[in-house]
């Protein structure tokens, strides 16, 4: 009767370790919208933003953050005039949600562009730590005869095991 009672005990514990499952950060908080991103586990996001129709020059600004492999991202964007502009600017940046908030974690390079109509920039292999969330925010920006006119873009975020 012992060894039957502890062949049962051992039998269920064993069974309680191999149907626990893991929980973590990211199951919590998959498919919740936190300062209007999406949380995803996709490996590439992009936005468009269009300002308002009251401004004369800014068209659009997008933003992209694609994984390119093992706690490395990709960020890209553009910014679209609709017409020639003295200044159009396009600066990505890459954020990371730590405790509910969106926090800067790196900073690209700014392209500027002078008496052009659109801008793009790409900043590749740039190395992350895994178990957050990250998107990209995009700065969009043009002055055309002292107006300055912008609009930024913040992508969904993905989940960087």
């Amino acid at each position: 009767m012992r060894k039957i009672r502890k062949l049962t005990m051992v039998i269920f514990l064993f069974s309680m370790i191999l149907g626990t499952t893991h929980v973590s950060a990211a199951d919590e908080l998959l498919g919740t919208i936190v300062d209007g991103s999406l949380l995803t586990e996709e490996t590439e996001v992009t936005t468009t933003v269009y300002p308002k129709a009251r401004w004369a020059y800014l068209s659009d600004g997008t933003g992209t953050m694609t994984v390119t492999g093992t706690r490395t991202v990709r960020l890209s964007g553009s910014t679209t005039a609709r017409k020639t502009v003295d200044l159009i600017y396009v600066n990505m940046y890459l954020q990371r949600l730590v405790n509910g908030t969106w926090c800067t974690y790196y900073i690209g390079t700014r392209v500027t562009k002078y008496d052009a109509y659109f801008v793009s920039i790409t900043e590749t292999d740039i190395s992350v730590e895994g178990g957050y969330y990250y998107r990209a925010k995009g700065a969009h920006v043009i002055n055309q005869d002292g107006t300055i006119e912008s609009v930024s873009s913040y992508t969904d975020g993905i989940w960087i095991d």
